[in-house]
C-alpha cells in the first residue's frame, strides 16, 4: 500500500484508488489532495477488494491492466458489494472493448484515459461526488419525476429519456468514443452537443460533420486537412477537423457512408490517437473525443461487409440508442409545445396553443421524420398562418405535402359537438364539480390508453396535476 493515504475521516466521502504501479498511485494521490475526500490507495487489487468488503467507498478508481485482477472484474465485485458506489476505470485506449462491455452493463460508470489531465481528473471526481438528479437547463421546478425537463434543448418527461440524460452525464466525463443510433430526425446531434456541454471540454470546440455530404476525396481532406499542392486544386493549406476539434468533441454523423479506405484510416486515428495531413509526413496528435452516429444499422453494415468490424468495436465503446418520436408517448406534445413557443417568438407571431383537433392529430400521426419533421411542420404552420392557435385544418394542410413518407393515412380529429339544450319541466340534475373534473380526467386518460403525460397535454395541465388528483381520489376512496 502506498504511504500517501490521507487520514481516515468518516465525515468525508471515501475514495479508493487501485493501481499496481506505485508511481501512478502517487501521482493520483498528489493530484487529488485538495479534493475533500478520504483517500485509500492500493497497489494490489485483492487488498483493495478486502478493504472494500469492510468499508463502503463513495468512489473507486481502478486501473484496468493489473496482474491479480483486472479493473473491470474488481469493479464488478465492488458493484455487488456496494451498488451505490461510483466506479471509475483508468486505462489506455487499447482496452476499449472490455471497458465498453463493462460500461454498458453498469459495472463502470466513468472512464479516465491514460495519460490523464489533472484538471480533468478533479472535474470527473467532483462530478462523481455530485449525485444531484438531472435537472432542466431551463426550468427550475423539476422535483417531480413526471415533470418535463429541458436537458440542453432535449425536451422530455419520459423516464427512459431521463435515464439517457444520466448516461450522457456519465459518458461526458470520459474520453471514450460514443456511438449514437436512431432514425433520421431523432436528435442524434442534440445528444452529441449535450455530451459536449456536460463535459470537461465544454470550453473547447464542438465540430459536427455529416459524412454523407462529401465524396470520398473531399471527406478525406475534411478529416485530415491538407497542405498546399497536396492534390490538384489544393491552392493553399487547409486544417482538417481532426486538428480543428483540438481537445473538444468531433461528431461524425452517418459514419456508415465512409468508404472502406477512409474506415481503415479512421481506425488508425482512433487506435493511435494521431493522424497525418494530406501532402505531408508529419504526424499530429488527435486530442478530441470522438462521437459518431448512424441512422442505418451499423451491425447490419458490418454483417453485409460494408463496415469494418474492428472499427465498429472501436467506435462502439459507449452506445446511446434514441427512440423514434412515435414511441415517446406524452413527450410528443411536450416537444410540440416547445416548438410552438420557440417559433412563435422567433417569427413574432401570437400563437400560444393548439386546438384539441390539432393535438389529436399530433398524437395519432406516426411522424416518420421524427422530431425534425414535427419541428418543421410547426415552424411552417406558424410562418404561413395568423391567430392565437394552430388548428387541425392547418396541420392537415401542412402534413399533406409529406404524408407520403408515412404508411398510415392522416388521422381525422374527432369533432366534439355541443349537446342540444333540452328544457325540462323538472329541475335538472346537479353534478358536483369534483365529479365532473374526475370524469374529464379519467376520460382523457382512457382516450390516451393510460398515458398520463399525454392526457395532461390534452387537458392543458401539467402531468403532476393529474398524479396529485389521482392520489387524492385514492386517499379519499372516491
Amino acid at each position: 500500500m502506498t504511504n500517501f493515504d490521507s487520514d481516515f475521516d468518516s465525515s468525508l466521502p471515501l475514495l479508493v484508488l487501485v493501481d499496481d504501479e506505485t508511481e501512478v498511485l502517487n501521482a493520483l494521490v498528489r493530484a487529488l489532495r485538495q479534493v475533500k475526500v478520504t483517500i485509500k490507495a492500493f497497489d494490489s487489487a485483492l487488498h483493495a477488494l478486502e478493504f472494500c468488503q469492510q468499508n463502503e467507498p463513495e468512489i473507486v478508481i481502478s486501473d484496468q491492466q493489473m496482474p491479480e485482477l483486472e479493473g473491470c472484474a474488481l469493479l464488478d465485485e465492488i458493484k455487488a458489494l456496494w451498488p451505490n458506489s461510483q466506479r471509475i476505470i483508468l486505462s489506455a485506449h487499447h482496452d476499449f472493448e472490455k471497458i465498453s462491455v463493462a460500461f454498458n452493463s453498469g459495472t463502470v460508470e466513468r472512464f479516465i484515459c491514460k495519460p490523464w489531465n489533472n484538471k480533468e481528473l478533479k472535474f470527473i471526481i467532483n462530478k462523481a461526488l455530485d449525485k444531484k438528479p438531472i435537472k432542466s437547463t431551463e426550468n427550475s421546478d423539476t422535483s417531480l419525476i413526471n415533470e418535463p425537463i429541458n436537458f440542453h434543448g432535449i425536451v422530455a418527461a419520459d423516464d427512459a429519456m431521463k435515464e439517457l440524460f444520466v448516461s450522457i452525464r456519465h459518458a461526458a466525463t470520459t474520453n471514450a468514443p460514443i456511438f449514437i443510433t436512431g432514425e433520421t430526425g431523432t436528435g442524434k446531434e442534440l445528444v452529441a452537443k449535450a455530451c459536449h456541454k456536460e463535459s470537461f471540454q465544454q470550453d473547447q470546440p464542438f465540430i459536427a460533420v455529416n459524412c454523407a455530404n462529401f465524396t470520398e476525396h473531399l471527406m478525406e481532406s475534411q478529416l485530415f486537412g491538407h497542405t498546399k499542392g497536396a492534390f490538384t486544386g489544393a491552392t493553399g493549406p487547409q486544417e482538417g477537423v481532426f486538428a480543428a476539434a483540438k481537445s473538444g468533441m468531433l461528431f461524425l454523423d452517418e459514419i456508415t457512408t465512409l468508404s472502406k479506405t477512409l474506415q481503415a484510416k479512421l481506425l488508425r486515428v482512433v487506435q493511435e490517437r494521431e493522424f497525418t495531413p494530406l501532402g505531408t509526413n508529419k504526424m499530429e496528435k488527435f486530442h478530441a473525443q470522438l462521437i459518431s452516429a448512424s441512422s442505418n444499422s451499423i451491425r447490419q453494415a458490418v454483417m453485409d461487409g460494408d463496415f469494418r468490424e474492428d472499427l465498429y468495436y472501436r467506435l462502439n465503446v459507449i452506445t446511446f440508442s434514441l427512440p423514434p418520436l412515435r414511441s415517446r408517448g406524452g413527450d410528443i406534445l411536450l416537444i410540440a409545445r416547445y416548438f410552438l413557443k420557440k417559433y412563435s417568438k422567433h417569427e413574432n407571431k401570437s400563437f400560444v396553443r393548439f386546438s384539441k383537433g390539432c393535438l389529436q392529430i399530433i398524437c395519432q400521426y406516426d411522424w416518420p421524420g421524427n422530431i425534425r419533421q414535427l419541428e418543421n411542420i410547426i415552424h411552417g404552420m406558424i410562418i404561413l398562418n395568423t391567430g392565437d392557435k394552430l388548428t387541425s385544418e392547418m396541420i392537415i394542410k401542412a402534413l399533406s405535402t409529406t404524408v407520403g413518407l408515412s404508411d398510415k393515412p392522416l388521422p381525422e380529429p374527432r369533432i366534439e359537438r355541443k349537446p342540444e339544450t333540452v328544457v325540462e319541466d323538472h329541475p335538472i340534475e346537479i353534478v358536483p364539480l369534483w365529479l365532473m373534473e374526475k370524469n374529464a380526467i379519467e376520460n382523457a386518460i382512457n382516450y390516451c390508453h393510460g398515458n398520463v403525460p399525454q392526457a395532461a397535454a390534452l387537458l392543458e395541465v401539467s402531468p403532476s396535476t393529474l398524479y396529485r388528483k389521482k392520489q387524492s381520489w385514492s386517499d379519499s376512496n372516491y
